[in-house]
């Protein structure tokens, strides 16, 4: 896989914001210490032309394809947005990509440090948010690589706005299942079960019920992979 980024090996005290989608949220979100890396991240989030490719690669069909890659036509992108991020998949859908290129989904404490570094920026340019950095308002994407000047400090890039991501964590508080979604977006969706609108700090993160795939599909949510290396 290529445009992965190393993260050296951090400890760093993890700390963080949530909003919830449903229930309470049993997590510990801190401030505690944790220690991630080194891996490989993904310079970009994964984008719709990688995803083709992986479909014509592995041959993946997932189970239930209730909303899968809903905004494709004839079971391909639409022209001109093969470099926007691909959305309408499940964490499933993003762990079977991942799987295919020897790769995983980000944790959440991981994801944190890939957009914060170690000196903990709010938002991985700097201290404050700038409207120009990333696309966080408005009904559609925009591609991967078209705010440069907004990557973190370890140069990877649209981790505010434009998509939520997708983490790897998959969490059961005896009531429900549950992941964390980072990064927020740019489209304000209408429906209750897509994930909120707007850019978010690296210090927060959504709360996400796994319902079903059909729900857990929708326009606000892509993915970016990481990749294990020794240390």
């Amino acid at each position: 896989m290529k445009n992965m980024i190393l993260i050296p090996r951090t400890t760093y005290i993890y700390r963080v914001r949530h909003r919830i989608m449903e229930g309470d949220c049993q997590y510990d979100h801190g401030p505690r210490p944790v220690t991630a890396g080194p891996f490989l991240a993904g310079r970009y989030p994964v984008t719709n032309a990688q995803y083709y490719q992986f479909i014509q690669e592995s041959s993946y069909i997932p189970e239930d394809s209730s909303n899968y890659l809903l905004h494709w036509e004839d079971g391909k992108y639409l022209p001109g947005e093969e470099d926007h991020p691909v959305v309408y998949v499940s964490q499933k859908d993003a762990a079977a990509y991942a799987a295919f290129y020897g790769c995983r989904l980000p944790l959440d404490y991981e994801w944190q440090l890939i957009a914060a570094g170690s000196r903990k920026n709010p938002y991985p340019w700097g201290n404050s948010f700038k409207a120009s950095l990333c696309n966080f308002e408005g009904e559609k994407t925009t591609p991967v690589n078209a705010y440069p000047d907004g990557a973190s400090v370890y140069g990877c890039e649209d981790l505010c706005g434009n998509t939520w991501e997708w983490t790897g964590d998959l969490i059961d508080d005896g009531m429900h299942l549950f992941t964390f979604l980072r990064g927020g977006c740019c489209y304000k969706a209408p429906h209750f079960w897509h994930a909120e609108g707007g850019a978010h700090p690296n210090d927060y993160h959504l709360k996400f019920p796994l319902l079903n795939e059909g729900l857990n599909r929708n326009k606000t949510i892509g993915f970016r992979c990481i990749r294990e290396v020794s240390s």
